[in-house]
C-alpha cells in the first residue's frame, strides 16, 4: 500500500490482530486494498527484501516497532535505507475493543507525514570519570573500587573518598585515589566543574594502607561524568535529568552494575539534542532591576536556567527537555522545539482529521512520553485491555510541555477528552500539569465547555489502574468543536482556540476570569492619581502599555499583556494592579485610551515639555520645601529645560556664584 508516495508494510502479527486489508486500504484514503503480511520479520521476510527493492529511493514504513532492530539489519545488509516504523499493535490492534480500524488508518497516515528533524549540539567526552563516595558509609569504599575496576578499560576513572579513613587498604590497580568533599558542583556533561576542600591525591609509596598527601581546600578541577555513590544529597537539583550524573546507593549492586554499563559508553562524540528555542527580545524577566516574570526559573527542575541581567538564560547542555518553561513562559521567549507548540499541534489536528475521515467516532486524545507512557501503553496491550478504540495516543519527548495552551487546542479541534499519563517517579511532572489544567479549566468554564472529566491526568505505574482510568469516567457532554489551524506563537493559538470555541458555543464577548498568576489579563489604573509619568510604558516588556508620541496619553492593549507586573514594580505613584482574565471581545486586540492630559505649556517659550497633570504634581510635593519657599522657584519648574537653565543665571541669587575669582598666590608672595 502506498500513501504519500511512500510504500507502507502492514502485518498482522501472526494473527494476533485483525485487519482487514481491504478496508484498511479505503480508511487510508488509498482507493484501493491493502496486502496484510502474517510473518513479515521472519518467514515473510522476502516480502520486506521485495519493498527494499523497489521502493526507488523513497522511504519506506514498516507497521512493526518491536522488530525495528531485525528489519535495521536487513536492510543494512542490503545496502538499503532504514525504514520508518509505526506501532499499530499496542497502540490500537491488540485491543479488547473492536472498530480499531480507524485508530490503525490514521496511525499510518500519521507515519507518512513528514517530519522535522531537530537541532542538536554536538559534547565530546574523554571519558574523564569521577567516582564519589562516602567512607563513612558502609561498603562505600569497597564499592567504589569495585566500580573503578569494572570501568578502567574504558575510561579515565578517578575515586573520591569523602570522609575517608585511615584504614583505606593499599594496592589494585583502580584508577587514582583521592579523597575529598566536593564544595560545589556545577556544568554538564563532558564539562562538569567541582570546587573541592580537603583534596588530597594518594602517595604512590602506600603500602599496606592508603596514606594521602597534604590536604587542599577550594581546588578546582572538572571531569566529563560523574558517578555519585555517596547516598547523601545529589550535587545537583533535579539531578535525574542531569546528563552524566548518575547516581546510586553503594549497597545496590543490581543498580552499579547497570550504571557501569551505561557510563562505560559514554566517551566519543555525542548529539544532544537542542529542547528550546529562546528569543531575549521576548522575555519579561526584568527590567531596570525590577523583577517581572520568573516563571521558567520557577519551574526549571535541572538548573538549565539562570538570569542574566534583564533577561534569562538557558544553557541547551544542561537542558533535559522536561518542557516545563514552554508550557509557563506568557511570551512565547522560551519555545520548545521538541515538540514545537504549533507543529505539534498540527499533528493533532491531521491525526484527528485521518481518524475522522475514516469513520472514527468520539475521538479521545492521550498524551504519553516515549520511555514510561510508551512502557505503560505496551504492558496494557500484552497483559490488559489494551486502549479503547477512541483513545488516539500521541507520544512526545516529556510530556511537561503539555500545557494549557494545548489542552484548549485539543478541545477546539474536536478531542472530546485529553488524557496525559505522567511518571510517579517524577513527580514534577503531575504537579506542573495540575497547573496548567486548573488554568485550561478556567477558560474552558468560560467558553461554557468545561467538565471535570474533560482533561485527566493518570499518575499510575500499574498498567490495570492506567486502564482503569482510562476506561473509566467520561465528559458527559461535549462541546462544539471550532477547527483551526495552529500556527505562530502560543498566545496566538490560544486566542484562536478560545475565539473558535467562544463562536461555536454561541458565547458572547465576555471577559472570562482566571486565577491569580495567570499569563492573560489587564491592568487596572488608578486615573485619579496617575500623573501620566509613563514609565510604566518604557518598562512594559510586551508593549501592553502605550504611549502617544503627539499628546499625553496613556494606552493599553489588552492581548499583549503577560501580566508579568513590571509595570506595578516601576509605577512611582503605585496606581496599577493586575486583574487576570482573558477577554474574548475583539477591542483586547487594540489600544485603547485609558487616560489623557493636555500637553502644559513652558510659560518661557510656550513649548509643550509635559502633561499639566505631572507638573501640578511636582508642583504640589515640593510647595512648603525649603528650597521652594519663593515663587521665583517654583515659576522654574513651568519652565521647559532651557528656559529652566537661563532663568538659574538670570537669578541674583545664583547659588553658583562665588564673586570674583581670587588672584593666584606665587612664590614671591609668601618671600616678600
Amino acid at each position: 500500500m502506498k500513501l504519500s508516495g511512500q510504500e507502507v508494510l502492514v502485518c498482522d502479527c501472526a494473527g494476533t490482530m485483525t485487519i482487514d486489508g481491504t478496508k484498511l486500504g479505503k480508511a487510508c484514503g488509498t482507493g484501493g486494498g491493502c496486502t496484510v503480511a502474517t510473518s513479515l520479520c521472519r518467514d515473510q521476510i522476502d516480502q520486506y527484501e521485495a519493498a527494499l527493492d523497489t521502493s526507488e529511493g523513497a522511504s519506506l514504513i514498516v507497521a512493526c516497532t518491536q522488530e525495528a532492530p531485525a528489519f535495521t539489519s536487513v536492510a543494512e545488509e542490503l545496502g538499503k535505507p532504514i525504514p520508518d516504523f509505526v506501532n499499530i499493535r499496542e497502540f490500537a490492534g491488540w485491543s479488547e475493543d473492536t472498530g480499531t480500524l480507524p485508530k490503525m488508518a490514521a496511525l499510518l497516515r500519521m507515519a507518512a507525514e513528514p517530519g522535522t528533524a531537530a537541532r542538536s549540539l554536538t559534547l565530546t567526552s574523554n571519558g574523564r570519570c569521577l567516582i564519589y563516595a562516602d567512607g563513612a558509609r558502609g561498603n562505600g569504599v569497597e564499592a567504589a573500587m569495585e566500580l573503578a575496576g569494572a570501568l578502567k578499560d574504558s575510561l579515565g576513572v578517578t575515586v573520591m573518598i569523602t570522609s575517608a579513613s585511615d584504614d583505606i587498604m593499599a594496592g589494585g590497580d583502580s584508577g587514582v585515589m583521592t579523597r575529598g568533599t566536593i564544595r560545589k558542583a556545577s556544568g554538564h556533561f563532558t564539562a562538569f566543574d567541582l570546587v573541592i576542600d580537603g583534596f588530597a591525591s594518594a602517595s604512590p609509596s602506600s603500602r599496606s594502607f592508603v596514606t594521602f598527601e597534604e590536604p587542599q581546600d577550594n581546588v578546582e578541577t572538572g571531569c566529563d561524568l560523574i558517578i555519585d555513590i555517596t547516598g547523601g544529597t545529589p550535587l545537583f537539583t533535579g539531578w535525574e535529568k542531569r546528563d552524566g550524573y548518575l547516581r546510586a546507593d553503594a549497597e545496590d549492586s543490581l543498580k552499579l552494575k547497570s550504571i557501569a554499563a551505561e557510563a562505560a559508553e559514554m566517551i566519543g562524540d555525542f548529539e544532544k539534542p537542542i529542547y528550546v528555542d529562546y528569543d531575549a527580545d521576548l522575555c519579561a524577566h526584568s527590567r531596570n532591576t525590577l523583577t517581572g516574570c520568573s516563571r521558567c526559573l520557577d519551574v526549571c527542575p535541572a538548573g538549565a536556567i539562570t538570569a542574566a541581567g534583564d533577561t534569562v538564560a538557558i544553557d541547551p547542555a544542561i537542558c533535559g527537555g522536561c518542557g516545563y518553561c514552554g508550557a509557563v513562559c506568557p511570551s512565547g521567549a522560551a519555545q520548545t522545539v521538541v515538540p514545537a507548540a504549533d507543529m505539534f499541534g498540527q499533528q493533532m489536528s491531521t491525526m484527528l482529521d485521518h481518524y475522522l475521515e475514516a469513520g472514527g467516532k468520539t475521538p479521545r486524545l492521550l498524551l504519553a512520553d516515549e520511555t514510561h507512557g510508551a512502557q505503560v501503553i505496551e504492558m496494557m496491550a500484552r497483559f490488559g485491555s489494551g486502549l479503547p478504540a477512541d483513545m488516539l495516543p500521541m507520544t512526545m519527548h516529556s510530556v511537561g510541555r503539555v500545557g494549557h495552551d494545548l489542552l484548549v487546542t485539543a478541545v477546539a479541534q474536536g478531542y472530546e477528552q485529553v488524557v496525559v499519563i505522567t511518571n510517579p517517579a517524577k513527580s514534577d511532572d503531575a504537579t506542573q500539569i495540575t497547573a496548567q489544567i486548573a488554568l485550561a479549566r478556567a477558560l474552558m468554564e468560560g467558553v461554557a465547555a468545561d467538565d471535570e472529566a474533560r482533561f485527566l491526568v493518570i499518575d499510575e505505574a500499574d498498567p490495570d489502574k492506567v486502564a482503569e482510568q482510562l476506561r473509566g469516567t467520561r465528559p458527559k457532554k461535549s462541546p462544539k468543536p471550532a477547527p483551526f489551524s495552529p500556527i505562530g506563537s502560543p498566545r496566538g493559538i490560544m486566542r484562536l482556540a478560545m475565539r473558535g470555541l467562544a463562536g461555536a458555543q454561541n458565547v458572547g464577548d465576555a471577559a472570562i476570569p482566571l486565577p491569580e498568576g495567570a499569563p492573560y489579563g489587564r491592568v487596572e489604573i488608578n486615573t485619579d492619581n496617575c500623573t501620566i509619568c509613563l514609565s510604566c510604558v518604557s518598562a512594559c516588556p510586551a508593549g501592553a502599555l502605550q504611549d502617544n508620541p503627539d499628546a499625553p496619553q496613556l494606552l493599553f492593549r489588552e492581548d499583549a499583556c503577560l501580566q508579568c507586573g513590571i509595570c506595578v514594580a516601576t509605577c512611582p505613584e503605585k496606581v496599577i494592579n493586575l486583574v487576570p482574565q482573558f477577554n474574548l471581545a475583539d477591542s483586547a486586540m487594540n489600544a485603547e485610551l485609558v487616560i489623557e492630559d493636555t500637553p502644559f505649556h513652558c510659560t518661557g517659550c510656550g513649548k509643550p515639555f509635559g502633561s499639566t497633570r505631572s507638573i501640578e504634581r511636582v508642583m504640589a510635593k515640593l510647595e512648603g520645601h525649603s528650597m521652594f519657599t519663593g515663587g521665583k522657584q517654583l515659576d522654574m519648574l513651568k519652565m521647559c529645560e532651557d528656559c529652566r537653565v537661563g532663568a538659574m543665571f538670570d537669578e541674583d541669587d545664583r547659588l553658583m556664584d562665588v564673586g570674583e575669582r581670587r588672584k593666584p598666590r606665587t612664590t614671591d608672595d609668601y618671600l616678600n
